[in-house]
């Protein structure tokens, strides 16, 4: 038996592009390639700009897509061969919350049966004790019992949060996936809702992949961090590691961009990231980021770096981690 509650290896999806029945067909290239492990009780944050694919391997983990290639295995359990009916059995161990809470709610249901869906849809509580469950939930997540039969409309954004807290909770899941679940509200409340998936994770033993662009945001939550760029992770550690002594020019500057509040604190130094993200369907040759790259090289051209480990379970992708430190540029 495996130390690991799930495992990710060489994860690839992708979506053929074009119309009709045209032959030269281009390949986006959304997730390519993507290797991971996660513990019991670990959160593992998946950081990185729109379209890199971090969303796409959420979903592709869940199955709610389907992989083009790799293996996703889940207490030992391969998700990517599994058949819809195979992977229902599965669905109580494996739930998400979505980014937009208002669509991802049915607006003609009232916030009781949304919660209890779930619970009459895999027949796992008694009718009586329906009611009692839904209550539970809300307290869980901090909604009051007299709003149970309110619809979605009548809440504000963190609280309908909430409730798709609560609804990814009712069947005492084993993994939640968290695709960018603070990002459509604001600050304030984005403080809240990460308060409350930290102590839902520590109350009901929860294994968390939390999806976000912001390195704070998953600087808050995550025990691992992944960082991911057009379709790969291109740099993997422990918060304290990657927070501290980041080695991947892309990783140095998502942090170099996050602004600094207090004035005496700013400086002009560190790499800033320029240009934009080349399009997944048009790949770079060799390193993926070196067209945005300041420390790229002649290997960087026609090279592509694999993800390795630079020391202490550091991984990083880049032929020259450490480029700024050895004086490559001088």
């Amino acid at each position: 038996m495996s130390d690991y509650l799930l495992e990710v290896e060489n994860l690839k999806v992708h979506f053929p592009v074009g119309r009709g029945f045209h032959k030269n067909k281009k390949i986006l290239k959304a997730v390519d390639g993507v290797s991971f492990r996660l513990k019991e009780g670990e959160t593992l944050g998946i950081v990185g700009e729109s379209g890199c694919g971090k969303s796409t391997c959420g979903n592709s983990i869940i199955r709610l897509l389907t992989p083009t290639e790799g293996r996703i295995l889940f207490e030992g359990k391969d998700l990517a061969q599994m058949s819809q009916k195979e992977l229902r059995g599965l669905r109580r161990d494996i739930q998400m919350i979505f980014q937009d809470p208002f669509s991802s709610l049915n607006p003609r249901m009232r916030v009781k049966n949304i919660i209890a869906e779930p619970l009459v849809v895999h027949k796992i509580c008694p009718k009586e004790e329906l009611e009692r469950e839904v209550w539970k939930l809300m307290d869980a997540v901090g909604l009051p019992r007299e709003y149970a039969d309110r619809y979605p409309h009548e809440f504000s954004g963190g609280q309908r949060q909430r409730i798709g807290i609560a609804r990814a909770l009712a069947l005492r899941p084993k993994l939640i996936i968290c695709d960018e679940p603070v990002s459509a509200l604001d600050v304030s409340i984005q403080a809240q809702i990460l308060n409350l998936l930290s102590d839902l994770q520590k109350q009901f033993h929860l294994t968390y992949i939390f999806i976000a662009h912001g390195l704070p945001t998953v600087q808050h939550i995550s025990s691992q961090v992944a960082v991911m760029y057009l379709g790969k992770i291109v740099e993997q550690a422990d918060k304290t590691t990657l927070f501290s002594r980041p080695m991947h020019p892309y990783t140095e500057g998502l942090m170099a961009a996050v602004p600094i509040p207090d004035p005496d604190l700013r400086t002009d130094d560190g790499p800033l990231l320029e240009g934009d993200m080349p399009s997944p369907t048009n790949l770079p040759q060799g390193c993926r980021f070196h067209p945005r790259c300041k420390y790229c090289q002649e290997k960087c051209l026609t090279q592509s770096p694999e993800l390795q480990d630079a020391g202490g379970g550091h991984l990083v992708a880049c032929h020259y981690p450490l480029a700024q430190a050895r004086g490559i540029l001088r």
